[in-house]
């Protein structure tokens, strides 16, 4: 097996057969197919769920449901009653904190204390304490970040922080050992774990634990808090609001925090500095006051956390190494990407973990793998069509003003899968994610960073270039259908999978203020019509005047 060393190449040999050796599924699908077969809420936790699912919810009904599990209700009360929520008075039963929090963050506190006990059993102690150690320093931050920008969503961001890291756990359940030697060697490296993952595995724990909280039918609000709040999501932080910001937030403290990412303390800094007013002290102290908390929500979970952890010393070493640099006149330049990436996933920890997660995948786990069924042919019809949407349209018309401003050309590639339906029944609807990040990756690398790659419906990929004109358009697009075939066959070649993939471009020169963004996105479709209807594998383009 091959291990890669980009984002495009790193996902290789990771697809395999199913329970009948006949099926593909992508990883990240068996991997769920298998959770939702081993790990469900709690009956509580469900039927809170239920319950607060009707607006005209019944307190009483609550707070029945919710004493009928004694434990719940003890950790519920002190939590309420720590210093996290700061109450004047001690809570003394569910009726008073009913009263005090209201229903939603009670409800969210018995999500939030409701994980599966099966998902923590088995997993060496030293490991689940450095699982707990990020998990609950990410949710208290959120909470102490939200009260610091005068939010009072505090409540639901502390939850989103400690749901945000459970696909860290599945993996650590179905690689064991495998995972926790990268997750160390990843540490080790001071590299991104969610990068990493997503060039061994093709996909990070993120995004596994969203899909498994979607599997539990937990509120979609806060399945897209957790997943825009993760920086591995690519949105941008400028780009985020309310929750979702508070939340990245609190995810690079913790990496800072508990991870020694010094590196991230700028970013922190900044992106502090842009959500709220805070004066010199305002870190330390906010740093020391998660610290207090952290210890106290564990002894209330029960839970145990790695020994000599001192918050205020990581934050005074952040801030010497700043200092230090902005000293330096000639302070050496960061380990680029690429060359971490190499040593990561190219390590022996990198290439067992790959290794095992092909084990994984062949083996059909220990239940059935879940058919994947070709949708009938009135829903084909629906999920098939590249369309433009709202998000898309404004992205096309910032990239085009920038390009105005600039007087530079600009132009448009929308990439489709052919034969989508037999590629997705074979492969699985993920693996069109895996595609586009594949493409993303390609267009980083060729683009010198002025490519963006977005989805434009379930099957389509929109790639945005500033600076490049419909002759160097065309020879990127020719690249990307060059070498995604070439990365499919080694991916999965011997499982059946051919991706074959059509390309539509549609340049400007200095594109005018009368061009608007959907114009030249119907330009590109009508092109990558043509290029499909051609047999595929091809590139049609067209120059708007």
């Amino acid at each position: 097996m091959t291990v890669g060393t980009t984002a495009a190449d790193g996902a290789l040999g990771t697809l395999g057969k199913g329970a009948a050796g006949t099926e593909t599924t992508s990883p990240i699908g068996q991997m769920i197919s298998r959770a939702q077969q081993l790990y469900s809420l709690p009956t509580v936790a469900m039927e809170v769920l239920q319950l607060t699912s009707n607006e005209n919810a019944n307190v009483a009904q609550i707070k029945d449901c919710i004493q009928r599990d004694p434990a719940m209700t003890v950790k519920i009360l002190k939590v309420v009653n720590s210093p996290l929520f700061g109450l004047s008075g001690e809570v003394s039963d569910l009726n008073q904190a009913l009263a005090l929090l209201g229903i939603k963050p009670l409800k969210l506190l018995v999500l939030g204390f409701s994980l599966p006990k099966e998902m923590l059993q088995g997993i060496e102690a030293e490991v689940l304490a450095q699982y707990w150690q990020f998990s609950l320093t990410k949710a208290v931050a959120a909470r102490e970040i939200a009260l610091l920008q005068g939010e009072k969503y505090g409540d639901e961001t502390f939850i989103a922080g400690l749901l945000s890291e459970l696909g860290a756990l599945v993996l650590l359940q179905d690689l064991g050992d495998a995972y926790a030697n990268f997750a160390a060697k990843v540490l080790q490296e001071g590299a991104d774990l969610s990068e990493m993952e997503w060039s061994a595995l093709g996909f990070d724990h993120a995004i596994l634990g969203c899909r498994l909280l979607q599997s539990w039918n937990l509120p979609e609000s806060l399945i897209q808090v957790i997943r825009e709040g993760h920086p591995s999501s690519g949105v941008a932080f400028e780009k985020l609001s309310g929750q979702s910001t508070t939340l990245r937030l609190a995810h690079n403290l913790a990496e800072v925090l508990v991870h020694h990412r010094l590196d991230l303390m700028p970013r922190f800094l900044d992106q502090l500095t842009h959500t709220t007013q805070h004066e010199e002290g305002t870190v330390e102290h906010l740093v020391l006051g998660i610290q207090e908390k952290l210890y106290q929500l564990a002894s209330v979970l029960s839970v145990s956390l790695p020994e000599g952890v001192n918050y205020g010393d990581v934050v005074s070493a952040a801030y010497l190494q700043l200092s230090q640099i902005a000293e330096s006149v000639a302070a050496p330049l960061a380990v680029g990407t690429r060359e971490i990436n190499e040593r990561v996933v190219g390590s022996a920890e990198g290439k067992s973990l790959v290794d095992s997660m092909q084990q994984f995948v062949q083996s059909g786990m220990t239940a059935p793998v879940k058919k994947v069924e070709a949708a009938p042919a009135e829903n084909a019809q629906v999920r098939q069509p590249i369309v433009g949407n709202t998000e898309l349209f404004a992205e096309i018309a910032a990239c085009m003003q920038h390009c105005r401003d600039q007087r530079r050309d600009f132009s448009l590639a929308l990439l489709g899968i052919n034969d989508f339906e037999d590629f997705v029944m074979i492969a699985g609807l993920d693996e069109v994610e895996v595609v586009r990040r594949v493409v993303a990756a390609i267009v980083d690398r060729l683009s010198d960073g002025y490519g963006r790659v977005l989805a434009c419906g379930d099957s389509g990929i929109a790639v945005l270039l500033e600076y490049h004109d419909r002759h160097q358009t065309v020879s990127i697009a020719r690249q990307i259908l060059e070498m995604l075939p070439v990365w499919s066959q080694r991916r999965g070649a011997q499982q059946g999978i051919d991706l074959s993939v059509s390309c539509g471009v549609a340049s400007a020169c200095v594109p005018p203020k009368s061009l608007p963004p959907k114009e030249i996105f119907q330009a590109a479709l009508r092109c990558l019509s043509a290029a499909s209807n051609g047999g595929g594998n091809s590139v049609k383009s067209i120059e708007l005047l």
